[in-house]
């Protein structure tokens, strides 16, 4: 009798999923008495298959590919339980028989699913939608990541004299290439900082600071790159300090200003991770002080890693150490020729 009810149990999810495959609808059937649910399909070893375990694992495979178990709904099922459920138990069963769980790189991957596993159960939990109030606290209390300034991006070269300067906007106005400035740039500017990088400082806001720290232009230079357009020099020499800069204005860029409404999604995606990040946060605290005992980070100093990032044996006394990657063959042994 359990075996007949098991059979029509299997034989009426098999009906659904054979016709969501041709209709393309979704695979689930619906949900089964939980005593019939629970029916045992198959038992490998100590590990049972449920009616239950059968129609969650066939509902998440696509239409197209459970036709490749069979023709007929009783092939389908049949061939999916043997196939795929049976052969995984049997393989875990098998791993477990010859002690692959008390391997090193087993044991790793073991504890990167169940932290997966952890975190992806925490950022559900903490993916409940932020409220309209704190949506708009944290956008008002971050303005300034949601706003930006009209910038104008400027390429500088500083001299020592107003002739100096003079004489290079001369040799530009024969050669105004991006490449010929970036030259005299490297060559004569006295700011090493941008010299390197061709003179290019860069977007400038209008109080002249710039994305590089401790570098601000003063407003004479701001003043002088306004009067020109993008792509222009400027074409007299610009008192920087007791030295002279010749300015060029490459491009600009228009000022940002996005609303509330427009930062709303991204601003709920920011504090879900924000909520998901203190709760793991919290987490890993109380499992610190609760698990972690006899704590001594200093003995990892035994282990050498080069400033390349070659890893060398644990020091021991009285020998040498030697270097190579992880996982990499030891050196082969020199050969040596009998003393004779």
């Amino acid at each position: 009798m359990r075996a007949r009810t098991v059979k029509l149990l299997l034989a009426a999810a098999a009906t659904v999923v054979v016709c969501s495959a041709s209709t393309g609808l979704s695979l689930r059937a619906e949900a089964q008495p939980s005593a019939a649910a629970a029916a045992v399909v198959a038992r490998v070893g100590d590990k049972v298959i449920t009616a239950a375990e059968v129609e969650r694992r066939i509902a998440q495979i696509p239409p197209f590919q459970l036709q490749s178990f069979g023709r007929t709904p009783d092939e389908i099922r049949r061939n999916f339980v043997s196939q795929v459920l049976v052969r995984e138990l049997l393989l875990a069963q098998g791993a477990a028989a010859q002690k692959l769980t008390e391997r090193t790189d087993v044991q790793d991957r073991i504890r990167g699913v169940l932290r997966a596993a952890l975190l992806q159960r925490i950022q559900a939990e903490a993916s409940s939608p932020a409220t309209d109030e704190e949506v708009r606290a944290y956008y008002e209390a971050n303005r300034d990541k949601f706003s930006a300034p009209p910038m104008v991006a400027l390429w500088r070269v500083l001299v020592a004299t107003r002739e100096e300067a003079e004489a290079i906007l001369a040799e530009l106005k024969k050669d105004p290439s991006p490449q010929r400035f970036k030259d005299i740039a490297r060559d004569r500017s006295l700011d090493k900082a941008t010299s390197l990088r061709g003179g290019d400082l860069g977007f400038v806001a209008p109080d002249g600071s710039t994305a590089e720290p401790g570098l601000k232009l003063a407003p004479g230079l701001m003043e002088a790159a306004a009067r020109v357009k993008d792509g222009e020099l400027v074409p007299e020499p610009v008192a920087e300090g007791d030295r002279f800069a010749v300015l060029w204005r490459r491009q600009s860029r228009r000022p940002v200003s996005r609303s509330l409404e427009q930062e709303a999604p991204s601003i709920r995606q920011i504090l879900a991770h924000a909520r998901a990040e203190a709760q793991v946060k919290q987490l890993l605290e109380r499992l610190r002080g609760q698990d972690v005992s006899g704590h001594a980070p200093e003995l990892v100093d035994l282990i050498d890693i080069t400033s390349t990032g070659d890893l060398q044996p644990l020091r021991r006394p009285g020998t040498l150490a030697s270097s190579r990657r992880p996982g990499a063959p030891p050196p082969s042994p020199v050969p040596r020729q009998d003393m004779r």
